[in-house]
């Protein structure tokens, strides 16, 4: 391709205009550092065949999840467990009354939205390996601290603070497989990591069964064993992950080759959004500003804000929804483990789903209409004994529906949001609009209106129904739009009008870019 004399920048990214002391214009092809990488990435694209890379994909599985789900686990289970400590009397020890509890389960999500932005931001900026076991072994000591809170001011002082250390978990973590993992594939994987969230959520109920087993040895009650107990594990296993946790994709790795590491950078900076001009890996303040005005963090988070508050009331009040059924608090504690364990499956095969008919709306829809479904056969029939069974079956349908719905809006952010500034600040964007539904779900279901909770499930279905059902579908014939209108113009129409480094600039607005729906 040619420039025009009278043209003094040239548009295209392969050509450089030379201009000789005759003033006669010669063209001199040459390749700019995006090209090159660009083919570089290419070249290795086929090298890589499907079961080469698959091969690649399972090393990265064994050596980045297990302990990023294990730190995840471990910091959500006192969301699981703050229910079953207080079956077990601590808002009687702890002096609180009215919507004091409520209070306190607030004070947690307030912290961790104030916390969640500036984690994301560090987690791209300073990439250490020991940042996840410092934040987990900072979680443990603060939930220790709270089995041990004397009055109410201690016990909401704690939620404070493990707000603020928890915030920095999810949003790092997935900055951290994002940069792992294709788009292909990012779903399934950390639908795989959430697991730690649903797993959390059958183990604790569990735990807090055998651990509440020591309720009054040694004159102390069963919720302060298991805050005691729990935060002191957590603080060991945070010591052992300091030496077995990998780095970032950039550091050097004894069990990836180095051909394995330059494809994994390369492929994780040209796949997301089939984008063919890339994105840049250093951190920059306006690219992770400019996410907090994008439609493609504030539709889904949106969206995102609309579950939480039924996802959270729902393990918040489990325990008090199996008790109305008749069972003891510890026969409670064993029973509230199933729908967790339904929803650790329903997470899996959503984010198989998701990667293998690459859509990730529709994995959203779907789940909320089960979790819909759910939230009303609880609402006809809890505090009912003729109709246990289906209370409980709504149970399971309510865990099986929400639980998918974390995973699935995190890669709709992760795909949809392009250069890994913009992306950082996108996840954690998202655990802003989370922890504000945490607010509002932590002060729906009343203990006033237990078992029943009218304005809890009212409040929780129709926030569902609108936000995850219908804005999503909204959005999704949004982003088919906008993706024909760029379907319409060739590459070689863009890459005529932009240079490389006006592509990678302009992120997912650059009409190379596609969007996942």
């Amino acid at each position: 391709m040619h420039c025009l004399k009278r043209s003094n920048t040239c548009r295209d990214p392969e050509a450089l205009v030379v201009e000789d002391e005759k003033n006669q214009i010669n063209v001199a092809v040459i390749v700019d550092a995006h090209t090159e990488d660009y083919q570089d990435y290419l070249t290795l694209r086929e090298d890589f065949s499907s079961e080469k890379e698959q091969r690649l994909n399972r090393k990265i599985d064994w050596h980045i999840l297990p302990p990023l789900m294990l730190i995840y686990m471990l910091t959500y289970v006192d969301r699981s467990n703050v229910g079953n400590a207080k079956l077990f009397g601590a808002q009687k020890d702890l002096g609180m009354k009215g919507t004091d509890w409520n209070i306190g389960l607030s004070l947690l999500f307030i912290t961790f939205a104030i916390g969640a932005p500036f984690s994301a931001a560090l987690g791209k900026k300073y990439t250490t390996r020991f940042k996840l076991p410092l934040l987990l072994a900072a979680c443990g000591a603060t939930i220790l601290a709270a089995g041990c809170s004397n009055n109410k001011a201690a016990w909401y002082a704690f939620r404070l603070i493990l707000g603020l250390f928890e915030s920095g978990v999810p949003s790092i973590s997935a900055y951290i497989l994002s940069t792992w993992y294709s788009s292909d594939i990012f779903t399934s994987r950390y639908s795989w990591f959430y697991f730690g969230a649903t797993i959390s959520g059958a183990v604790s109920g569990l735990l807090a069964y055998g651990i509440a087993q020591l309720d009054y040895h040694w004159g102390y009650k069963g919720w302060r064993w298991i805050y005691v107990l729990e935060g002191f594990a957590s603080i060991i296993i945070a010591i052992l992950l300091c030496f077995v946790i990998p780095g970032t994709t950039e550091r050097t790795h004894k069990w990836i080759t180095s051909e394995e590491q330059r494809f994994i950078l390369l492929r994780g900076r040209y796949t997301y959004g089939t984008d063919k001009s890339g994105n840049s890996s250093e951190f920059k303040l306006k690219e992770y500003l400019s996410a907090w005005t994008s439609p493609h963090l504030l539709i889904p988070g949106f969206s995102f804000f609309s579950f939480p508050v039924g996802i959270f009331a729902f393990s918040f009040t489990l325990p008090t929804i199996i008790a109305s059924m008749g069972f003891t608090a510890a026969a409670e504690q064993g029973l509230s483990a199933p729908p967790y364990v339904a929803a650790t499956f329903a997470v899996g095969f959503t984010g198989w789903a998701s990667d293998r008919y690459k859509t990730r709306i529709l994995t959203v829809v779907g789940p909320a209409f089960v979790a819909v479904v759910g939230l009303a056969m609880m609402w006809a029939s809890v505090g009912k004994k003729n109709l246990v069974g289906v209370c409980y079956t709504g149970c399971m349908l309510a865990a099986m529906g929400f639980y998918p719905l974390s995973p699935t809006h995190t890669s709709i952010l992760a795909l949809n949001n392009a250069g890994q500034s913009k992306r950082s600040a996108a996840l954690g964007g998202l655990l802003v609009f989370t922890q504000v539904g945490g607010v509002l779900g932590s002060n729906i279901y009343l203990s006033s209106q237990a078992p029943y909770y009218p304005v809890g499930f009212g409040v929780s279905a129709g926030l569902v129904i609108f936000g995850n059902l219908i804005v999503m579908t909204g959005y999704w014939f949004y982003v088919g739009a906008v993706n024909k209108k760029r379907a319409a113009m060739s590459e070689e129409e863009i890459r005529a009008e932009y240079t490389s480094d006006e592509l990678e600039e302009m992120g997912d607005k650059a009409p190379l870019y596609i969007y996942s729906r």
